[in-house]
């Protein structure tokens, strides 16, 4: 990594690329939301934009604000943090249990039962052949796009929430929050339910129930967006689970293991790279967090050649078949109890 920063002469902090952006998608956002509080359009058009502003914000928190929370945005910790704030507010998480859950659980056992806060047990979507099967779960494949519509809504109303309780989430335990962490919980929740339904009900000349309503399919559109460019990365058939043995290790080291588990769509896709924040350039991303997602096409190139010649597993795929497999994936993991049945476990 030094030497590719060195021999492209620059920093692994993020360029005008990237700032422009930023700029870009809060413009889409700010021009859509002020359409619509102009009260100049009809309800359905104003459903349009508010979608639009609604994906926009997305955008700038997969391609802005997940490049600061890894403090690979800027060299200033404290901007890092404020950016990752404001953006996570617009979307109603926390930006601060999502960074705790993404980078100290996550990013460190990534696919691990018991260790990776993203593939924690739930009942509703079987995510890992380490888990119990539930006898409804052989449907998952049909039912699961109705779950991903509550993505957002979950997240904001409801996990959050949870997380902010709990003293042991996945790897962590005996969790002690700031005091000030709170504050700015309840804070950025009431910003956004202002944002999101209270300025609009007092603006614009519709009821309330249509404001909510926008609201609410505002929110399932960008869980869509963002469950079909993010998911597959880990949840696919591609993807390994790895369990550790009797003494709690793996059987492989930490760059292995990003390799394992993690699966890439499209990496050289300058498009791709536009929209997913880098998403799509994912071993890239696991080996090297704290590199902004600008590099992560060229980076790609060298893991992949690095791969072949030492002959390990890398995992690339375009984003249609990666859906595709990721929907197999779940039939799979509804259909098959125990994880030795896997070919790829």
């Amino acid at each position: 990594m030094t030497a590719y920063l060195s021999a492209s002469g620059t920093t692994r902090y993020a360029d005008g690329r990237l700032w422009f952006k930023a700029v870009l998608y809060a413009a889409i956002a700010v021009a859509a939301y002020g359409a619509i509080l102009s009260n100049q359009f009809s309800p359905w058009q104003m459903l349009l934009m508010a979608n639009v502003a609604g994906a926009a914000v997305l955008l700038l928190a997969i391609n802005v604000a997940h490049d600061a929370a890894h403090d690979a945005l800027t060299r200033h910790r404290w901007l890092n943090q404020i950016i990752q704030t404001v953006i996570f507010t617009l979307l109603g998480a926390s930006a601060y249990l999502w960074r705790l859950r993404h980078v100290k659980s996550h990013h460190i056992f990534p696919n691990v039962n018991g260790c990776d806060m993203d593939i924690d047990e739930n009942p509703f979507l079987r995510l890992s052949p380490n888990h119990r099967r539930r006898w409804y779960q052989r449907f998952q494949h049909l039912y699961a796009p109705f779950v991903f519509w509550l993505v957002a809504l979950h997240t904001v109303f409801y996990q959050d929430f949870v997380y902010l309780a709990k003293k042991r989430l996945a790897n962590m335990s005996d969790i002690r929050h700031p005091g000030h962490q709170y504050v700015t919980f309840i804070a950025c929740k009431m910003a956004y339910l202002a944002i999101v339904v209270g300025i609009p009900m007092m603006v614009l000349d519709v009821a309330w129930w249509q404001v909510v309503i926008g609201a609410m399919v505002m929110s399932i559109s960008a869980s869509v967006l963002f469950v079909m460019l993010l998911i597959g990365t880990h949840f696919a058939e591609e993807a390994q689970f790895p369990h550790v043995d009797a003494d709690g290790y793996l059987g492989h080291d930490w760059a292995e293991h990003a390799l394992l588990t993690s699966v890439d769509w499209s990496p050289q896709s300058r498009l791709a790279s536009f929209i997913a924040g880098g998403a799509n350039c994912h071993v890239a991303h696991h080996l090297f967090p704290t590199v902004s997602h600008v590099h992560y096409i060229a980076i790609s190139r060298i893991i992949r050649q690095t791969a072949i010649d030492f002959g390990l597993r890398y995992h690339c795929t375009t984003l249609p078949r990666l859906v595709r497999s990721h929907f197999r994936f779940l039939k799979r993991m509804g259909t098959i109890d125990r994880h030795d049945a896997l070919p790829y476990g």
